[in-house]
C-alpha cells in the first residue's frame, strides 16, 4: 500500500493506492505555482480510474482540480460530510465564492446521491470517518470538516481536512472518536498546520501520533508557526539518517508513505 500527498500549497491532494491495484484520492487540491494537477499526473501515471475521492473540507483548497479531474478520470464514488447537501454547499460559500472545485463537487453530489454505493476490496484497507453535523452542530466549511482514518495492518493515518479547535472538542465527546484516535500513527495537521486546528485536549488520553504532516508551502499567516507545538507532541522517527517528529510539504516537498502489513516506510521528495 502506498500513499503519495503531494504538495499542493495550501491545500490537500494525496494519492492512496492499495494492495490489489485500487485508486483513492484524499482531496484534489493542486499547485498553482508549478501547475502540478492530480487530473494530469493520474492520465500520466495510468490511472483512469478512481474508486472514490475523499472530500474532507468543502473549500475550494481542497477541490480546486476536481471540475478537471472529473473529466479526466473515471470516478466510482464521492464522499464528504453527508450532512451538507449540494445545495448547503452553495448556501455556505454563497455565490460569489463557489470556486470551479466546490461548483463541480455539489454536482457530483447530486450525481452521485441515491443508496450508499457497495464498498469494493481495498486490499485491507478500511477507513473511519467522523464529522459533526449541520446545521445545528456547526455552519461553518472547517468544523464541518471530514475526520478520515485510513487504517491499513500496522499503520493508521488521519487526514482531517480544516477542523478547528471548537470542532475537535465536539467530536471529542463521543468514546468512539476518542477510541478511533487512540493508535493513529501519523497524523495530518489540521489546517495546513494554523493555530486554530491544534486542540490540545486531543492530547489529554495519551496519544502521541509518532509523525505530524503538514501540507503547506511557506508560511503566510503566523498562525502556522506551530511545528514546535506539533513536535512537543509526536514521538518521532527517524528519516534519511535523521530523527524527525514533523514532516512539511514546504521543507520536504512530496511526502511517500510505503507500507506492508505492520512496517511503514516514509520517504521524502519523490
Amino acid at each position: 500500500m502506498q500513499i503519495r500527498i503531494f504538495d499542493v500549497e495550501h491545500g490537500g491532494c494525496a494519492l492512496v493506492t492499495t494492495d490489489n491495484g485500487q485508486h483513492l484520492l484524499i482531496d484534489s487540491g493542486h499547485n498553482s505555482t508549478t501547475g502540478w494537477r492530480p487530473s494530469v499526473y493520474l492520465p500520466q501515471q495510468g490511472i483512469h480510474a478512481i474508486e472514490r475521492v475523499i472530500i474532507t473540507n468543502m473549500d475550494e483548497d481542497h477541490a480546486s482540480d476536481l471540475h478537471r479531474l472529473r473529466n479526466a478520470v473515471h470516478i466510482g464514488a464521492i464522499y464528504c460530510n453527508p450532512t451538507v447537501s449540494a445545495e448547503a454547499i452553495r448556501y455556505l460559500k454563497g455565490q460569489d465564492d463557489v470556486g470551479p472545485g466546490i461548483d463541480a463537487l455539489a454536482d457530483m453530489m447530486m450525481t452521485f446521491t441515491g443508496s450508499v454505493p457497495v464498498v469494493p476490496d481495498l486490499g485491507g484497507i478500511t477507513f473511519d470517518f467522523f464529522w459533526n453535523s449541520y446545521p445545528h452542530e456547526f455552519q461553518d466549511e472547517n468544523n464541518l470538516s471530514v475526520v478520515c482514518i485510513l487504517r491499513y495492518p500496522g499503520l493508521n493515518v488521519c487526514f482531517p481536512g480544516d477542523m478547528e479547535i471548537a470542532g475537535w472538542r465536539t467530536l471529542l465527546e463521543r468514546p468512539d472518536f476518542r477510541i478511533a484516535m487512540s493508535d493513529v500513527h501519523i497524523l495530518v495537521a489540521s489546517h495546513h498546520g494554523r493555530l486554530n486546528g491544534c486542540c490540545p485536549e486531543l492530547y489529554e488520553y495519551g496519544w502521541k501520533p509518532q509523525v505530524t504532516i503538514i501540507s503547506d508551502s511557506g508560511i503566510q499567516y503566523a498562525t502556522q508557526e506551530t511545528v514546535a507545538w506539533y513536535r512537543a507532541r509526536t514521538t518521532g522517527f527517524m528519516l534519511n539518517g535523521k530523527f524527525r517528529r514533523v514532516i512539511t510539504t514546504r521543507r520536504d516537498g512530496r511526502i511517500l508513505i510505503v507500507a506492508n502489513p505492520g512496517q511503514a516506510v516514509l520517504q521524502v521528495g519523490v
